[in-house]
């Protein structure tokens, strides 16, 4: 009898890598920072907590990673799916609003999580830096697909774009960042957001800067 060999040692140790993060980031979600635990993290991903702590050195580098984790899924989101939407507006101003829109939902189902990151990234040096360095490459993408479209009305420039891009983001952080608690981050009014938000891009890039 021929035995087949195991996968190679690479690909089991990424796979090993990503459920330490995917259950990492449940963790954050479902219990919040102040109680994750390295350990928790091993038993939610059915690994030896040394398998944790061969690749990441504690908890703040582990949750820098998670964090990462999160916004490649954001980027990822937005590139298949968000973006392609927006660009087949045949109004640029109606693009962007329905990108603005898009995040809020996505924002939305991930209130939790998105909580825990912008709270706790003002008393983590680490999760900030990495946060922000992210987050304005992504801004920096996004804004090249909409200064792309055919029908972009030649007032509009890129720093507007990339002030709505940010500001849209930040209000949203803020929204979830300033809710008490888990719970009311999840009944906060979203459709009332994701109705407003829009409304405020239109009426910033409506007008003749």
């Amino acid at each position: 009898m021929t035995t087949r060999p195991g996968p190679p040692r690479q690909k089991r140790s990424q796979a090993a890598m990503e459920r330490i993060l995917e259950a990492a980031q449940q963790l954050i979600a479902e219990e919040g920072i102040a109680g994750f635990t390295l350990n928790a993290v091993a038993a939610r991903a059915g690994v030896a907590v040394g398998t944790v702590y061969q690749r990441f050195a504690n908890k703040e580098d582990l949750l820098v990673s998670a964090q990462q984790r999160w916004l490649d899924e954001v980027a990822r989101t937005q590139r298949e799916q968000f973006l392609p939407a927006a660009a087949q507006q045949p109004d640029f101003v109606r693009a962007v609003s329905l990108y603005a829109e898009q995040l809020a939902a996505l924002f939305r189902g991930h209130a939790c999580l998105v909580r825990e990151f912008v709270v706790y990234a003002a008393a983590i040096p680490a999760l900030r830096e990495a946060a922000q360095q992210r987050l304005d490459q992504l801004a920096q993408e996004r804004c090249d697909v909409f200064m792309a479209l055919p029908d972009r009305p030649p007032h509009i420039t890129r720093g507007h774009i990339l002030l709505v891009l940010r500001a849209v983001q930040s209000l949203l952080e803020w929204r979830v960042a300033t809710s008490p608690d888990v719970e009311e981050a999840i009944a906060m009014p979203w459709d009332t957001l994701a109705d407003d938000i829009p409304k405020l891009v239109t009426a910033y890039l409506g007008h003749d800067a």
